[in-house]
């Protein structure tokens, strides 16, 4: 039984052992508040517990990166306009010290206690970033912000990293727009028009093909009828090199050609005639 007291007290006089994680700082609270120095990554025991023990409390200095959903009514258009902002934030070495006192920590355990980064972030950024996008944005109508989005998302990310640095304790890694959702009536205009200048082009683009159609066969009438007209001259041509050629000669030989063939024909038989009382006949023998 006095052995048992023995290692109990020992176990008290030696502390408990604790550990400051990568990304995290530590300050050790005592009955009497925090301690004044900070205390870096490292493994180590707290002082010798008795009557009250001190506690390890943790700030979570991790970059990390956070998102804010939005519905920002804008004045001009009279319509919602859905924003989502991301920023990727560190806790600024200089500002750290002062968290401790300003917020609560979490007890994890008998001797360790939590400042996480998210409830830093919550108490002090998250106002900030919805403040100055939506105090940018509304002043815009939908029209400007669509037309304009990369101007406006670097003057979005120059105006909250300013408001971030100055009035929270982050340093800004990344901060901007990340998704814009446009009221649906504007989707839906916008997908109307886009379905009516695609039938325009649908038609312009028939209508081109009909067109080259139509010249095309313009094109093929204009060379038949060319075709047809240099037939008809070389035919005409023909007729009057042929018309021409038929003169008093060729007609004279074809006279004496026509004679050739009547004699031919003869038998050489003479014309007879009959003597009579009144009209004398003559016959011709066949």
């Amino acid at each position: 039984m006095l052995a048992a007291v023995a290692t109990v007290v020992t176990l008290a006089a030696c502390g408990q052992k604790v550990e400051v994680p990568p990304a995290h700082i530590g300050k050790i609270m005592t009955k009497d508040g925090y301690q004044d120095n900070l205390i870096p990554t490292s493994k180590f025991r707290l002082g010798k517990c008795w009557a009250y023990c001190d506690r390890l409390v943790l700030l979570d200095v991790s970059d990390k990166a956070y998102q804010e959903a939005m519905s920002i009514f804008i004045p001009e258009d009279k319509l919602n306009l859905e924003v989502t902002i991301r920023a990727t934030l560190s806790i600024n070495p200089k500002k750290t010290a002062e968290l401790f006192n300003a917020i609560a920590p979490t007890e994890m355990s008998e001797h360790v206690s939590t400042i996480a980064n998210e409830q830093v972030y919550r108490t002090y950024a998250s106002q900030i970033i919805q403040a100055e996008v939506r105090e940018y944005l509304s002043k815009l109508s939908i029209s400007e912000i669509a037309s304009s989005n990369e101007k406006i998302n670097a003057d979005l990310r120059l105006q909250l990293g300013k408001a971030i640095e100055s009035l929270t304790p982050f340093s800004v890694r990344f901060v901007g727009i990340t998704n814009l959702k446009y009221p649906k009536i504007i989707t839906d205009a916008q997908e109307s028009a886009a379905e009516r200048r695609e039938a325009i082009q649908k038609e312009e683009a028939q209508l081109a093909i009909s067109k080259a159609q139509l010249e095309r066969e313009l094109q093929e009438a204009r060379l038949q009828r060319a075709i047809d007209k240099e037939k008809a001259e070389t035919e005409a041509m023909s007729q009057s090199v042929l018309a021409q050629s038929v003169d008093a000669r060729v007609l004279q030989l074809r006279k004496l050609e026509n004679d050739r063939a009547w004699i031919e024909k003869w038998n050489g038989q003479l014309p007879t005639t009959t003597l009579g009382d009144s009209v004398p006949m003559v016959s011709i023998a066949k």
